[in-house]
């Protein structure tokens, strides 16, 4: 069947939803089909002709390229084909991006006495790039000025891409620097070959090595250490490119943690020096991932405190965590974190609350001091990378001494307690919540003291517990939590715990947590 040129024509402008336009070069009157007339706005009769009009309908700042594009064809200097993109003041008053495509039609003089063309509205897509440029640059800000590395590897493992603190770590004088070279140029073969290795076994299985504390070796160089997640990069098809990861030194951790580990051997005199430094490596590896708190007990002569809880993350990349921070032999310290959002980036914002907590560990005694600490530093960062961001956390210090428990939240929910069977939530010192980390600098963080007499049980948790959502959009509550939590009065603490995370996601619809959620436990008894 034989098909006109010019129905093939209309099809396609048809299917590529695009209109097309004819000018006689010097006239006013310009032709424009119905989709281009639907594009600018106007009828037949009132349609502009942009050609000759272009700068009363042109965007200020695309009209000198636009000028500029059409006088090259009409001279026939360059190029017969006009091609160009530009903001058109459309009569609803906003700006439409058009792209505007023509040949030139020339007599036997080469002079041009016609132009025949096409236009389409391309607006979303230009709003989608302009969108999606605005968040790489927010997270290249970021990227650059939080103080750990960030850092992209081909599958040959050299530098695609880097921000400025893996440059200075490696001694180079600009990210430029690192492109296309590998960890062999810059650490001693020991520490470069384990590097090789794993990226290897990451491209090799696609399963990431989060929070892996290593040893880094360098030529002429002390030794450092660092904790590092690494994770398989894939492109948007999911075809394997490489990896990524971050790295946080953490050298001045490990040599404190080793000073203490000597001078507590000296005074308990225990463990030989190279025992204690070998259970303390242990220590450090289990104390910066998630994990069980069974088996944690403080006591004296008069009451003991146990301590379990439970870790579920909804991601790889969580953004809940909590610490336990030792503080003599009758107080202990815990700090429950909800970091906004889920991903690299709240992965990112862990990585610099736990460095922040070990800057403010001289004020683990004093919960109001220790946050304020955290917030000021966490503050600081995101002013300087022009993000918003925040974490919820609450930081408690149990006494065994004075028999309290003192404590303050940042946003965070408050903790629920059991005594004699019946649960309830503490209350905000004076009705008035204490802000979120990350937002207010100089805010001030209230404490509160809580008898130990006054509790059998007391429970902390983040909001992906309590804000799970059944099929009808309802969420779980703290009021549930508080009646489960007397329900299970003489059970055993970590079967508690289980049971609670049980019953939640036997409420949420899909059977499991959207988000993620941790829970922080304890149990006040009798002492020795």
């Amino acid at each position: 069947m034989e098909t006109n040129p010019q129905d093939r024509l209309e099809l396609a402008l048809q299917a590529s939803n695009e209109g097309v336009w004819d000018w006689y070069v010097g006239e006013e009157e310009i032709y424009y089909s119905d989709r281009v007339l639907g594009f600018l706005g106007y009828d037949k009769a009132h349609a502009p002709n942009l050609l000759t009009k272009s700068k009363e309908y042109i965007h200020e700042d695309d009209y000198p390229e636009f000028k500029r594009a059409l006088d090259l064809v009409l001279s026939g200097s360059e190029s017969d084909i006009l091609a160009t993109d530009c903001r058109y003041d459309h009569p609803d008053g906003e700006w439409h991006w058009l792209r505007i495509r023509g040949v030139v039609v020339r007599d036997d003089t080469g002079k041009a006495e016609r132009m025949v063309g096409s236009v389409i509205d391309i607006s979303m897509r230009k709003r989608a790039e302009t969108a999606l440029e605005e968040e790489r640059y927010r997270l290249r800000e970021l990227i650059e000025n939080i103080p750990v590395n960030v850092y992209y590897k081909d599958q040959d493992s050299k530098f695609v891409l880097a921000n400025s603190s893996t440059a200075k770590k490696l001694g180079a004088d600009s990210v430029d620097d690192l492109l296309g070279k590998t960890d062999h140029d810059f650490f001693d073969a020991t520490h470069a070959d384990v590097a090789r290795a794993n990226e290897l076994e990451i491209m090799a299985s696609l399963e990431p090595q989060i929070n892996v504390i290593q040893c880094e070796t360098w030529e002429g160089k002390d030794d450092t250490w660092a904790e590092t997640s690494k994770l398989p990069w894939r492109d948007r098809k999911g075809n394997l490119r490489g990896t990524f990861g971050i790295t946080n030194d953490i050298t001045d951790l490990v040599r404190t943690q080793r000073m203490l580990a000597s001078l507590a051997e000296e005074l308990q005199n225990r463990y030989t020096a190279v025992e204690e430094e070998l259970q303390l490596a242990r220590e450090i590896q289990q104390a910066l991932l998630p994990q069980s708190l069974d088996g944690l007990t403080l006591q004296n002569s008069s009451r003991e405190v146990t301590f379990r809880s439970r870790y579920a993350p909804a991601s790889e990349m969580a953004g809940d965590f909590y610490e336990v921070i030792p503080i003599s032999q009758h107080s202990i310290g815990f700090f429950v974190c909800d970091v906004m959002g889920h991903g690299v980036r709240a992965a990112l914002v862990v990585s610099m609350l736990r460095g922040l907590m070990e800057k403010e560990r001289e004020a683990a005694t004093d919960p109001e001091w220790f946050l304020y600490g955290i917030n000021e530093g966490l503050v600081s960062i995101l002013e300087r990378a022009g993000v918003t961001f925040f974490a919820t956390a609450i930081y408690g210090v149990v006494n065994l001494k004075d028999g309290v428990l003192r404590y303050a939240c940042a946003g965070h929910p408050s903790p629920v307690v059991v005594r004699l069977g019946k649960a309830k939530q503490l209350k905000s010192p004076e009705g008035q919540p204490n802000p979120a980390l990350g937002l207010i600098p100089g805010a001030p963080f209230k404490s509160q003291t809580v008898s130990l007499d006054d509790m059998d049980r007391l429970l902390v948790f983040t909001d992906g517990l309590h804000e799970v959502e059944n099929g009808e959009g309802k969420q779980l509550g703290i009021k549930k939590i508080m009646k489960f939590l007397e329900q299970c009065k003489g059970e055993k603490l970590e079967a508690c715990l289980d049971g609670m995370l049980e019953k939640a996601k036997a409420f949420s619809e899909s059977g499991e947590f959207e988000d993620d959620v941790c829970l922080l436990a304890m149990d006040v008894g009798s002492g020795l």
